[in-house]
């Protein structure tokens, strides 16, 4: 049953501020020269869009968009941390 597993593992999307991993979307993942990104649909929260370097956007349930996350990571992927943006003073 490593299905189970794997969907109990947590993405991106159900992490809090609090959390030590949580990034704000897009979520990019990538291995090699190949990126994707995965993000909520705007107009409908519970829906993602996923989108490999140029190629068109693919537009997934929730439960659809955890399962590729998680075949992503399998297959090698990373999500990408974002630098936090340095702070001006004045």
């Amino acid at each position: 049953m490593p299905l189970r597993n794997k969907s109990s593992k947590p993405v991106p999307w159900e992490l809090t501020i609090e959390d030590s991993n949580y990034q704000e979307q897009p979520w990019k993942l990538k291995k090699g020269k190949s990126h994707i990104t995965i993000a909520k649909d705007k107009s409908n929260p519970s829906n993602f869009h996923l989108q490999k370097d140029d190629e068109r956007v693919l537009s997934l349930q929730e439960q659809q968009a955890r399962m590729t996350y998680h075949q992503l990571i399998e297959f090698g992927y990373k999500l990408q941390k974002r630098k936090k943006a340095s702070v001006k003073g004045s």
